[in-house]
Order: structure tokens, then C-alpha cells, then sequence
């Protein structure tokens, strides 16, 4: 029988995610999922990539989708760019795993689909269901194509349905998943830091797991049971050594702090 661990953006914490793999302790049988986001911000990117491949193959079935981090390394690299410091010292093998990363993951025995940034209803509308991204979905051409790239990034939508980008974001705007409707299955999704306090985002149909552990939050995991209901999975979390970036300020951060 499988529990599935599904872990949020890790964000090169690495002592964190060994701290929660001991609180996890995972089974022969089991599997581990991650919502994207493995990489940059905190200390050990490279640490963190290799742990995470050692353990795909020591629990079959496990996997990450890709974040908004990962394709923006991958993309960094395909123009000949530098990127963040780990970039410099990745092998082959660290950009094939990084490449092969996908969009987003189906479970359909639990009716779960993971993805790192989420859905928004315009996509919807325009295609009626979700579709699977073509192999070069990083690189396609074509308005599906562009608009399924922004379930690596989507946070918030506007009036229409539409993403809006993170530094247009106001309170006025409502996040992605308080108007999604479960069509394309209960949804895991990392991409939207959680720090005050650091817990899980909870909507009807989907489930927020970054708890902003490399911005001094946590490292949390959802922990569905092999008869457990993936709507009402238990989290366990552990708390970052320390704080190894700043969060970004959104417009109208300000004005809810009162200044």
C-alpha cells in the first residue's frame, strides 16, 4: 500500500529537506512528489537536486514537476547566459534531470494534479480541459503552448480570468485558486509563499504547500494515507535553520500593513 508525500518548494533548503525526510520516513512502497522549485534562494541547490535523485530512485514512482525556477535556469542556459551561482558547478546529469522535469502530473487514482504555479479560468474557457503540453512545451510556439507556461507562474487572476503578474497584483485581485473548480482533479501546487504564518494554503479543490521555508518559514508535506482522502491529507512541516532570502514585496503590500 503507498502513502504519497508531496513536498513544497524546497528552494535549495537542504539540511530542511533531510530534517523533514526524518520526519517523514518514507517506506519501501511509498512515493515522493514535488511541487517545482527545487532550486536557487537557499544554500545547497546542487545538494538538494542530488538528494532528490537519489531518492526518485530508491522510491519508484516519485517525481517533481518543473517551477518557475527550473525553467527559468533552463532557459538562462539555452541563451548562453550566466545564471545563479550552482548553475556554474551543475553537471550534465543535474541538467538532464532539470529537463526532464514536467509541466504538470496527474494522479489519476486519487483524481490529483500537481503543478507548481496553478490554473486560471481563461485558460479554461479557451480550451475547455486541460490538455497535456507537447515534449518541448518549454519552447512551443502558439497561444496554448504560452498560456499553459503560466502554470509555472500563475498566482493571482483579474476580473477576466486572467493571470496577473506578481508585481501588478493588488488586493483587489483574488488568488487562482479560490475560484477553481476541480475540473482537471484536486490540485497540489507550491509557487505562492505562505510566511505569516508559515501553513499550507487550503481552497475547496487545491492545496498551497510552499510555507516559505527559504524565507525563514518551513518545509511542509502533505501526507495522503493509502486509504486517505487526498482533499483532507495531514501536513507535517519543519521549521528552516534560518532565513536565506528576502521575499518580494507585491503592490499593495503596503497598504495592508498600513503604510
Amino acid at each position: 500500500m503507498t502513502t504519497t508525500f508531496i513536498v513544497g518548494d524546497v528552494h535549495g533548503c537542504l539540511v530542511e529537506l533531510d530534517d523533514l525526510l526524518k520526519r517523514l520516513a518514507p517506506a519501501r512502497g511509498d512515493r515522493l512528489l514535488f511541487v517545482g522549485d527545487l532550486v536557487d534562494r537557499g544554500p545547497d541547490t546542487l545538494g538538494v537536486l542530488r538528494r532528490v535523485r537519489k531518492l526518485f530512485a530508491r522510491y519508484p514512482g516519485s517525481l517533481s514537476v518543473a517551477g518557475n525556477h527550473e525553467y527559468k535556469a533552463l532557459r538562462r542556459r539555452a541563451r548562453g547566459e550566466l545564471g545563479e551561482p550552482w548553475t556554474a558547478k551543475a553537471d550534465d546529469a543535474d541538467w538532464r534531470f532539470l529537463d526532464s522535469l514536467p509541466l504538470f502530473h496527474r494522479l489519476p487514482e486519487l483524481n490529483v494534479v500537481i503543478v507548481h504555479g496553478g490554473f486560471f479560468p481563461a485558460y479554461f474557457a479557451r480550451h475547455e480541459a486541460l490538455g497535456e503540453p507537447a515534449p518541448g512545451w518549454r519552447t512551443d510556439r502558439g497561444a496554448q503552448a504560452e498560456r499553459m507556461r503560466r502554470f509555472l507562474m500563475v498566482r493571482t487572476i483579474d476580473e477576466r480570468g486572467e493571470m496577473v503578474a506578481l508585481d501588478r497584483t493588488t488586493p483587489e485581485h483574488r488568488h487562482w485558486s479560490e475560484t477553481y473548480d476541480g475540473r482537471a482533479g484536486f490540485s497540489y501546487f507550491g509557487h505562492d509563499p505562505q510566511l505569516d504564518p508559515p501553513v499550507p494554503r487550503i481552497a475547496e479543490h487545491a492545496i498551497g504547500l510552499d510555507t516559505a521555508c527559504c524565507f525563514g518559514g518551513r518545509l511542509t508535506a502533505a501526507i495522503i494515507a493509502p486509504s486517505g482522502d487526498p482533499r483532507r491529507p495531514r501536513f507535517e512541516s519543519v521549521p528552516a535553520r534560518q532565513r536565506y532570502a528576502e521575499p518580494m514585496r507585491r503592490v499593495g503590500d503596503a497598504k495592508k500593513a498600513g503604510g
